[in-house]
């Protein structure tokens, strides 16, 4: 952590985070991002088992420039964390991709409330999301500008809200 720390602080420029199979990292680093370097607009966390909602929520009310969210296998994100920060960051959002998370259906309506400039979506292996979710996330009238979705491994997902 504090070696990450140290380079937010000495990066306020940084535009561009990936943090893979980084299993000490945890939320201080996405918090000292969030305070020390406003122009990120790509994040990416993978295989970071202590990074938690708490981080999430910083980067998504401090970094307004956000364009690409990618979050796959971190046991420790749920909801909260996504939710916060997609409806947060929504004015840039133009990417996320979220894979083998523990999140339910409230993320994907929330992405589809507010994902207004969301062009590209990826969805794999949410266990959780039920029928509902992708129903929702369809109906809510927020991916006008969507030009890709791929939702791979997701039991949840049936025709009715491939319809929606």
């Amino acid at each position: 952590d504090a070696g990450l720390s140290e380079i937010a602080d000495g990066c306020p420029l940084l535009e561009k985070l990936d943090l893979c199979q980084c299993p000490l990292i945890t939320d201080k680093v996405l918090v000292a991002v969030a305070k020390k370097c406003p122009n990120l607009t790509s994040l990416t966390i993978e295989s970071c088992a202590n990074i938690c909602n708490e981080g999430l929520q910083v980067i998504g009310r401090s970094c307004p420039k956000l364009k690409s969210l990618t979050i796959k296998d971190c046991l420790h994100v749920g909801d909260q964390g996504i939710v916060s920060l997609v409806s947060s960051a929504s004015s840039c959002l133009e990417r996320i991709k979220l894979q083998a998370l523990n999140i339910s259906g409230i993320v994907l309506a929330v992405i589809g409330h507010y994902g207004k400039n969301l062009i590209d979506l990826s969805l794999n292996g949410l266990q959780n999301v039920g029928e509902k979710g992708f129903w929702v996330m369809g109906n809510a009238l927020g991916l006008q500008k969507l030009r890709s979705i791929t939702i791979n491994c997701c039991n949840g997902l049936t025709d009715k809200g491939l319809q929606a």
